[in-house]
């Protein structure tokens, strides 16, 4: 086991470093700029306002980007050393937790913190949008650093009953539920779960705390004004159905394959664990992954950047229910470490190839190897400095020839093509009345 454990740690200080690396290349993308427009035009009071109404009811995730500071940072700081604060608060926080609720030293934490990372990195749907885009970190990947928060906050309050970490507890709750709306959903059904196994004043609360801000989130005007209409009865069923087959069919083949090395690797801990808690509790936890699953499939969503906080707790939960019945499983743990690191199994048509599975470990090494990231930043530096500086109100820049694959990046439409969102988002942060690239 420690050699295996050995192997992936550094493994993960590798891609850690690697990542920390690309991210001195990153820059300000798409929304950063929507969001510092819409601030500074409306006000942070109003800009909630439109957002909640208009957009959307993630009343926390929404308001962290409304203060992207896109307008003030000339020198691009922010992009450069936020990914890697998120990387290394994630690892932090893990550490944190297997200290308290493991027993183990400092150093053993750490350890054990980065062999975590390891495994959310490879399950990630969209690494770049996770990782390098400032909006779309905040929306995902923030909230999963402030439930690991809220994991040690019940801890401590378990272990001492002292009020302040039940108060920070239900703080957290709130936040959490309005950060997006899948972990809501995990969170929510939780919270179930505790009360059902603790029928208590406490849990009552905080089951009725949560059904509160979720409906919150859930019932936000902005999330009815951006549904699109679908077709009724038989057809619309019938692809809910399919599409629940599908993205539980990608969610279980990708964890399974990484299962065998999960569980070689955290032997210990769920060794530790299904020893205090009998299957039926274990099943009960890991359907709790089942609801955002539902959810997705029936408001008509395949597999994206959302799915990802169902992918880790899918992987954290099934481990100890594999590991109850087949704990031989993990002598194949060389067979998840060689397929981590095989390219994009492209299956599936260009309309559907949100379904092709990839681990980003191929990625990550052909990134920090074939790409010119210096070349990258300096293309888009120079585009916003063209832009900027341009006293028309039409401006066309070039392309950029230099495309990342773990970096963030979407082009804008051509001067042939349809405006699209990046255009109009630059237009309004810039006050052009034409942004388009040349042919």
């Amino acid at each position: 086991m420690k050699k295996v454990q050995n192997i992936v740690l550094f493994l993960s200080i590798l891609i850690g470093v690697g990542l920390a690396y690309i991210s001195f290349f990153n820059v300000y993308q798409t929304d950063d700029y929507f969001w510092s427009y819409t601030t500074r035009k409306a006000g942070l009071l109003q800009s909630f306002i439109d957002t909640y109404t208009t957009w959307g009811g993630r009343y926390f995730g929404y308001s962290i980007n409304m203060f992207n500071p896109v307008f003030y940072d000339s020198n691009t700081i922010l992009p450069k050393i936020y990914p890697v604060f998120l990387l290394l608060s994630f690892i932090g926080i893990s550490a944190l937790n297997f200290k308290e609720y493991f027993n183990y030293s400092l150093k053993e934490s750490l350890k054990k913190g980065f062999l975590l990372f390891f495994f959310y990195t490879v399950l990630l749907v969209s690494l770049p949008e996770h990782y390098f885009w400032i909006t779309g970190s905040n929306v995902y990947f923030v909230p999963v650093i402030l439930s690991g928060i809220l994991l040690y906050f019940f801890k401590k309050y378990q272990d001492t009953k002292q009020k302040i970490w039940f108060y920070l507890s239900v703080l957290f709750i709130i936040i959490l539920m309005g950060s997006n709306e899948i972990l809501a959903l995990i969170l929510e059904g939780l919270l179930l779960v505790s009360y059902y196994q603790k029928r208590n004043k406490e849990s009552l609360f905080l089951v009725l705390l949560g059904t509160v801000f979720l409906l919150a989130c859930f019932l936000a005007p902005g999330n009815f004004n951006r549904m699109g209409e679908v077709e009724r009865g038989i057809v619309k069923w019938l692809k809910r159905i399919a599409l629940f087959g599908a993205d539980t069919f990608y969610v279980g083949l990708k964890v399974i394959a990484v299962l065998p090395l999960f569980i070689k690797v955290f032997e210990e801990e769920l060794k530790k664990i299904t020893a205090q808690i009998t299957l039926k509790k274990a099943v009960l936890f890991w359907s709790v992954s089942l609801i955002p699953l539902l959810f997705t499939s029936y408001i008509l969503t395949s597999i994206a950047r959302q799915f990802e906080s169902i992918l880790f707790y899918f992987l954290l939960t099934f481990s100890l229910l594999v590991y109850f019945k087949f704990e031989k499983i993990k002598k194949f743990w060389w067979i998840s470490l060689f397929i981590i690191f095989l390219p994009e199994l492209k299956i599936f048509p260009e309309k559907y190839d949100y379904f092709n599975i990839d681990f980003n470990g191929e990625n990550i090494m052909m990134e920090l190897v074939t790409t010119d990231l210096k070349e990258y930043e300096r293309e888009m530096n120079e585009r916003v400095d063209i832009i900027k500086n341009s006293p028309q109100d039409s401006v066309v820049v070039d392309k950029i020839k230099e495309i990342p694959r773990i970096l963030y990046f979407d082009e804008m439409a051509s001067e042939k093509e349809q405006e699209t969102y990046v255009n109009d988002q630059l237009q309004k942060y810039f006050n052009k009345k034409y942004i388009r690239t040349k042919e």
